[in-house]
């Protein structure tokens, strides 16, 4: 009764460990792993879009959540995304301290550089703003420090340049009137906004006869400045009536790249792929920001290294599940082989009974020897007869399955003759009685 209970006892042991097994690995395969995106705060363009993302991705199941972190300032994001406490951030391709271990995932924007100039004024390029006092919109610095990177390279020293900065949304109009005093002004722009003509459109309504100028030595530049691209302003897309520009615009841009640890997983980046370039248009902020989201650059001399699971996005090799864990597939199985034998073992030891020594069958022999010795007529000695046969055919059945041991056969064996001999006397005695 004791091992029924025992047995059943480690039954249900085990099914309950296989249960809670089952459990742990569908619970940690469903649930969502947190990741963290570090990005500047409320209401900005790009908090805003990130907001979005984080919505998508539960909208869609995905396996991750977004969790926001907001950065005072880039160079915060960046801090946060070098010390791990963010997963993601956004930076901006000229950066100077991009944290090395950072991966590129996505170009969400790209910044136009503007030079405006007012009426009859007689800078025609960067070059001229040298002894000029130019105006700067800016919010977090950034433009600032680009625009006197660009003026050290005219052999111009930067931080004696006469700059007065702005928050974006100044109009410029005052400020560049006569009398403003202000010789031209310096913006970056997203593409998604140039798209809407509104701004310049009112400008032109407001402040006849500015002109938007071009940087003539963008290719130049692009090469002197890491993170600068040289791009193109179309005929007419600030503006298309009045025409502004009248003309193709040769300038410089920089990106707003999304970048990711280089040790977050990668079906991580995979899924952050699938939600901005699937659901693109949700993601949007309108004329603001990631209205034009593109891949990042896969070439080996990128300024930023491409992600892996951004890499398997773009080129369509998304590792699966067991590509993923085949290594871990293999060594838990061999695990589970070493862990079954161990099992099979233990469970050999608790519902095997120890087999019995042959010697200790003698005791039952040697109750039968005085039995025969003390019987009174052939019945009884027919019966102790008998179970010293039942005697010995058990115990060479317990030698034939394992139940008993040979241990102490020979006593047995010596234990089997007395008993036989025992009952031979008794029948001799029986048969002859003695002598008066």
């Amino acid at each position: 009764m004791r091992n029924r209970t025992t047995i059943l006892l480690l039954i249900l042991a085990t099914v309950a460990l296989s249960a809670a097994a089952a459990g742990v690995a569908g619970y940690w395969y469903i649930k969502p792993a947190v990741v963290t995106m570090a990005v500047s705060a409320e209401p900005s363009p790009e908090y805003r879009f990130a907001r979005k993302l984080a919505e998508v991705l539960a909208q869609n199941r995905a396996s991750i959540r977004l969790e926001l972190m907001t950065a005072e300032s880039g160079q915060q994001a960046m801090t946060r995304l070098s010390q791990n406490e963010a997963d993601l951030a956004l930076v901006r391709s000229d950066d100077r301290r991009i944290p090395p271990m950072a991966r590129s995932v996505a170009v969400l924007e790209e910044q136009v550089l503007l030079l405006i100039t007012p009426a009859k004024s007689k800078v025609r390029s960067l070059a001229d703003l040298a002894k000029r006092h130019t105006l700067v919109m800016d919010r977090d610095g950034r433009n600032e420090a680009l625009f006197r990177r660009l003026m050290e390279q005219y052999r111009h020293d930067g931080r004696p340049a006469s700059v007065t900065v702005v928050p974006p949304g100044t109009p410029l109009a005052p400020r560049l009137a006569s009398g403003g005093g202000i010789d031209a002004a310096i913006l970056l722009m997203p593409l998604s906004r140039l798209s809407g003509p509104e701004d310049f459109a009112a400008m032109e309504r407001d402040f006849k006869g500015f002109s938007v100028q071009a940087i003539t030595d963008a290719k130049a530049l692009e090469r002197k400045i890491p993170g600068l691209y040289a791009e193109t302003i179309e005929a007419g897309l600030l503006s298309g009536s009045p025409r502004i520009p009248d003309e193709d615009l040769d300038t410089v841009a920089v990106q707003r790249l999304l970048v990711a640890r280089a040790k977050l997983p990668e079906q991580y980046v995979v899924e952050v792929m699938r939600a901005l370039f699937e659901n693109g248009r949700q993601l949007a902020v309108e004329q603001t920001f990631a209205t034009r989201i593109e891949p990042p650059s896969t070439e080996k001399a990128a300024l930023i290294a491409i992600h892996p699971g951004a890499q398997q996005y773009v080129s369509g090799e998304i590792k699966t599940l067991f590509d993923r864990y085949a290594d871990v597939v293999f060594i838990g199985l061999y695990a589970a082989g070493i862990l079954g034998s161990g099992a099979v073992a233990l469970y050999g030891m608790v519902f095997r009974r120890a087999p019995i020594h042959a010697g200790s069958r003698a005791h039952a022999l040697a109750a039968l020897r005085e039995r025969a010795r003390a019987a009174r007529d052939g019945q009884e000695l027919d019966a102790v007869e008998m179970e010293i046969e039942m005697v010995l055919d058990g115990v060479l059945s317990g030698l034939a399955d394992g139940a008993i041991s040979p241990r102490g056969l020979e006593g047995f064996r010596l234990a089997y003759d007395a008993a036989r001999d025992a009952v031979a006397a008794s029948r001799r005695g029986i048969i002859t009685p003695p002598r008066s």
